[in-house]
């Protein structure tokens, strides 16, 4: 590529690699979302009480100039397009609408008319998001910084490239006409250009080339002569991978259900140098009040903590929406007593990889359970009666050390199979044998599977069955091999093996995710109790495991320390945590629980994954674990 001793990369990226939210009329109240008809005059988005989110996400991995090429910048608009889109359905916004450009349909002109078309039908309650991946180059002979699309070069900068001058001066108009807008721009990629030419060096700071003021928030991708990182793990560009995370909900440290920019900034600034090896440093500056931005979502769009903000939704009945699903227990063809557990084993594990998948709303096998028990109704009519769309099904049947599973996906409203396959192996194969059934099951379902989390299913951890059977005993999800005899358990009383206490029938018989919202200082209780019973399984502590029970069986004790006493060194970690409120004392905590430690038997690292769900109430100024097994 010709230079011509123009082009100077933006060193350091401090300005180009940036999120920056303008907040004009600060955070204000956000209403109630609702159905988006027609497009609205502006008078009338300017009386509407709940605003549409509108997106302009470009990403440019493919160059006119091939040698300018990069790997995930495509990738990432994607990937953040696809986020923020999921916000439509949530609590904040009652629409998101965008508009993605990538690789040769990113142009200077594409992108002006975008800013100018696309987002200048946004209204003043509305808020607008611009993400923007690529390369940010300096002009060396006249000082201007620009954002490259995809036909400019070194040759046609003028013409082709987009000086940020004129990007901040379309972006001010797009402000002024609503009440936030967000950039994100991961343009810092040096080491491409490099590659180019040799005659590129570092610039300055950009950052105070954009326009600041009051509502005025900067995150920088870098710290000045650092370059943004793109790795090929994640799949994308460090930033925005930690973006993704934080707007997924790992930004919500309080629990609170949705985040504020302050949340993102903080996430984002602790995970990019853990990502980098300390390679690259975010740093971030706020000027004017923190922004809520975005709402923490379960898989499908809903809620994952309700906030105050939400709509309200029916206690006695739920639509059926597109991407629901629920796993059902897969039957024994051979009805072995002994294979009992695996077909709870089967369905545990397949809700575990689904849960993973963000577009998908997947219903705990404990609510749909429950709710059979309580209104005495088969599969497929406790599905219509949850709103689920899609059941995943099946059986299997074990010759020797030798297992089949045949899985089937079922169509609720219709009642018809819409798809089967099936999978066979060795049992110690069990992982990686349920791992190709989930990923076989999702190309058949309506459902986009990001690269992440096609990988986080796809990657093989060193788990072996009778560690995860020994976890599913000890949580009670399936029996133990020799039950315990009844004794006194640890808070005095005498439970037998069947001891169990008998909740109400609401509690399972209404809709997976209730309309009532948990106070924040509700939440933070829920976190520091789950953190109370990570560290007395950690620990070892069976006394202080009891306290935190209603009730704890004899069963209970000896399954849990069967399971301890195989795991030296033992690590947990809770994540994904959902709360789905009842009562006001009572409510359902979701979370995924991942085991590592050192198999006591064979020396081995062993690694459990699985997705619980257990109901706590709120008894004697406490939060406890109802029920027992």
């Amino acid at each position: 590529m010709k230079t011509g001793g123009r082009l100077t990369v933006v060193g350091g990226c401090t300005a180009i690699g940036i999120l920056v939210v303008w907040a004009i009329h600060g955070p204000g109240r956000l209403g109630s979302p609702g159905d988006l008809g027609p497009a609205p005059s502006r008078a009338a988005m300017a009386a509407s009480s709940s605003p549409t989110l509108w997106v302009l996400a470009i990403g440019v991995s493919r160059y006119q100039d091939a040698q300018l090429n990069l790997r995930f910048a495509d990738a990432d608009a994607r990937a953040i397009a696809d986020a923020l889109q999921r916000q439509g359905a949530g609590p904040l916004y009652r629409d998101a609408k965008v508009s993605l450009l990538v690789n040769d349909a990113v142009t200077r002109e594409s992108i002006l008319s975008n800013l100018d078309r696309f987002l200048g039908q946004a209204g003043p309650d509305d808020v607008a998001v611009i993400f923007i991946a690529g390369h940010g180059v300096q002009d060396r002979a006249s000082g201007s910084y620009y954002f490259l699309p995809y036909p400019a070069t070194a040759d046609n900068l003028v013409t082709a490239g987009l000086r940020m001058s004129d990007f901040d001066e379309m972006v001010r108009v797009v402000r002024h006409n609503v009440r936030g807008v967000v950039v994100m721009l991961d343009t810092c990629h040096a080491g491409a250009l490099r590659v180019a030419t040799t005659e590129l060096l570092p610039a300055d700071d950009a950052s105070a080339r954009l326009s600041a003021g009051e509502g005025f928030f900067l995150l920088a991708a870098t710290r000045p002569g650092e370059e943004s990182a793109e790795r090929p793990e994640l799949g994308h560009g460090a930033f925005t991978y930690a973006l993704l995370e934080g707007l997924g909900g790992a930004a919500d440290a309080a629990g609170a259900g949705v985040m504020s920019v302050s949340d993102l900034f903080g996430y984002v600034a602790r995970e990019v140098p853990r990502l980098t090896d300390g390679a690259q440093h975010p740093y971030h500056k706020m000027e004017g009040t923190d922004l809520i931005l975005a709402a923490v979502l379960h898989a499908g769009g809903l809620p994952a903590v309700p906030s105050a903000v939400g709509r309200e939704q029916p206690a006695t009945a739920t639509s059926t929406v597109v991407n629901t699903i629920g796993v059902m227990e897969f039957r024994d063809l051979q009805a072995e007593p002994e294979h009992d557990w695996i077909g709870k084993a089967v369905r545990v594990a397949l809700n575990t990889e689904l849960s993973k998948v963000r577009a998908l709303r997947v219903y705990s096998p404990e609510l749909i359970d429950r709710t059979a028990e309580a209104r005495h109704t088969d599969d497929l009519a406790t599905a219509q009666r949850l709103g689920i769309r899609t059941l995943l099904t099946g059986s299997f049947h074990v010759v020797g050390t030798m297992i089949r599973i045949d899985a089937e996906i079922i169509d609720t409203e219709s009642g018809v199979q819409k798809a089967s396959d099936s999978v066979q192996g060795d049992l110690s194969d069990f992982f990686a044998l349920e791992k190709k059934l989930v990923l076989s099951m999702l190309r058949r379902l309506p459902v986009e599977v990001s690269v992440e989390e096609g990988k986080s299913i796809e990657t093989r951890t060193n788990t072996n069955v009778d560690a995860y059977r020994l976890l599913l005993e000890a949580e009670g999800v399936v029996e133990q091999t020799a039950p315990a005899s009844p004794r006194p358990s640890a808070t005095g009383t005498t439970t037998g093996p069947q001891s169990r206490i008998e909740l109400p029938s609401w509690l399972w018989a209404r809709s997976a995710y209730a309309a009532e919202t948990p106070a924040a200082d509700t939440a933070a209780e829920v976190r520091g109790f789950l953190d109370d019973y990570r560290r007395a399984l950690e620990s070892k502590d069976l006394d202080a495991l009891a306290n935190l029970y209603v009730s704890f069986s004899a069963r209970q004790r000896d399954a849990l320390r069967l399971y301890l006493d195989s795991a030296d060194h033992l690590v947990i970690q809770i994540s994904d945590v959902t709360l789905d409120p009842r009562e006001p004392n009572s409510l359902a905590v979701s979370y995924t629980r991942r085991d590592r430690f050192i198999d006591h038997e064979s020396g081995k690292p062993t690694a459990v994954e699985v997705r619980l769900t257990k109901i706590l109430v709120h008894e004697g100024g406490k939060w406890r674990i109802a029920g027992g097994h």
